[in-house]
């Protein structure tokens, strides 16, 4: 297929680097190389930047009954989890992690890593989800399996040893995984960040290294905060104080960390966040599923918080599908505050798409707009399920689900091309996640 692509006659449906989110009837977007070339409702004009870009040859992809908008990006996920699917159900988050989770990943091997990875990658992409910020070990294998598929990450580095219960920093592994990045990472997909994953997991004493690492090698963190009571309560017995402000005693809060799941904040913390300019990825389903409570979506937005949406990994909310995410968010702050006018459909689109692209580092995508990075995901609306279409934007957030994805682009490349998977061996993941967890289980 040619580098070059024209989308002719879609419904484009954005949110932009600055305003709302804007729909578009009868319009065109150009792509040519990982760029978007042109945007708008004239179709010579379009035709023309195509054949320049394409140098005479381009493919148009017609776009009737078609919805164009940014892929989504994940703000918190665990990737290679997708080999825990379903057995690990019906526990509290403690019993979870300490009883079901932590004794697997214990056991697990390198290709656990890399195809349990493509596993997740293939179920995102189906989903129309283009990019993750991804908290897990295994950094290596994940990155050539995201490489190999075309697709953006942001990916953890441990940055971390443990050796007869004494923790200690690994520069030595910071350095090998940027390195890496360097090295293979031609194209633009990956981003780092330092797994710090909680203030309960590491003795006192540990974080401020860990945060100047963070600080040595400009990287980002990415931690969970405030998931459930018990951490909470836990938290204040140990330091006096709530994680947010424990953590940002350390300086780990910053305008690039990514707090997942802040389910139990004080107005006091949620200040503190909204100052600090913390992204806050939101994890509606996995919240609920482990019974940690739902988090005041609401109450951050009216303080500022910058806001994003994730699945979490597929052994805590067992699928990734960011349509289910969008729905729960909106619906779920117009439950508890019995307020339907709160997180409009408008407001949680944004989180999906251009924040949450803002959150993992990839400042040009997420946006549809000349210049702008080609994550493009087209929605054939053209079923029971969203037909008639009546407002596209609210489709997309109350209609829609990964079925209607017809086709994914990340980076100016078809990862999948009408329903089919143009990058990942999807039998051979599914027979290697099969073996695998025979062996886990």
């Amino acid at each position: 297929m040619a580098k070059t692509v024209l989308f002719s006659n879609y419904t484009i449906v954005t949110p932009h680097q600055e305003g709302p989110v804007t729909i578009s009837e009868n319009a065109f977007c150009v792509v040519s190389g990982k760029k978007i070339t042109y945007v708008g409702t004239d179709k010579d004009e379009a035709e023309r930047n195509a054949s320049k870009n394409g140098e005479g040859d381009y493919y148009t992809y017609e776009g009737k009954n078609k919805i164009l908008c940014p892929t989504f990006a994940n703000a918190h996920g665990h990737t290679p989890m997708s080999i825990f699917r379903n057995i690990a159900d019906d526990f509290s988050l403690q019993n979870w992690l300490f009883g079901e989770i932590i004794p697997r990943e214990d056991r697990m091997i390198s290709d656990d890593f890399y195809y349990g990875n493509l596993l997740t990658l293939a179920e995102m992409i189906e989903g129309g989800t283009g990019c993750v910020a991804n908290m897990y070990d295994g950094a290596f294998e994940i990155c050539k399996g995201s490489l190999e598929s075309g697709f953006r990450i942001q990916q953890t580095v441990m940055g971390k040893k443990c050796q007869d219960g004494v923790w200690s920093v690994d520069k030595a592994g910071v350095e090998e995984f940027l390195d890496y990045l360097k090295t293979n990472d031609s194209e633009g997909l990956l981003k780092p960040s330092l797994l710090v994953h909680s203030i309960y997991l590491y003795p006192e004493d540990f974080y401020s290294p860990l945060n100047e690492l963070a600080l040595e090698y400009k990287i980002p963190v990415s931690v969970h905060i405030s998931e459930t009571l018990t951490e909470l309560e836990n938290c204040e017995k140990s330091y006096g104080c709530s994680p947010v402000k424990k953590l940002d005693s350390f300086g780990m809060l910053t305008d690039t960390t990514v707090a997942a799941h802040c389910v139990h904040l004080s107005e006091e913390d949620r200040a503190i966040l909204s100052q600090r300019k913390v992204w806050v990825a939101h994890n509606p389903s996995s919240n609920m599923k482990l019974a940690s409570g739902m988090a005041n979506m609401v109450a951050m937005q009216k303080d500022g918080i910058r806001l994003c949406l994730g699945t979490d990994g597929a052994a805590s909310n067992n699928n990734q599908d960011m349509f289910m995410e969008m729905r729960l968010a909106s619906f779920m702050a117009k439950g508890t505050t019995l307020d339907p006018t709160v997180l409009k459909a408008e407001d949680v689109f944004t989180m999906a798409t251009r924040n949450g692209y803002q959150a993992c580092g990839f400042y040009d995508a997420g946006v549809i707009e000349e210049g702008m990075l080609a994550d493009l995901q087209i929605i054939d609306y053209d079923c029971p399920q969203m037909w008639p279409l009546g407002n596209p934007l609210s489709a997309l957030i109350y209609s829609c689900g990964p079925k209607c994805v017809e086709s994914t682009m990340i980076n100016g490349q078809f990862v999948m091309f009408k329903h089919e998977l143009k990058t990942i061996d999807l039998e051979k993941v599914k027979a290697e996640t099969a073996k695998t967890m025979q062996r886990l289980k």
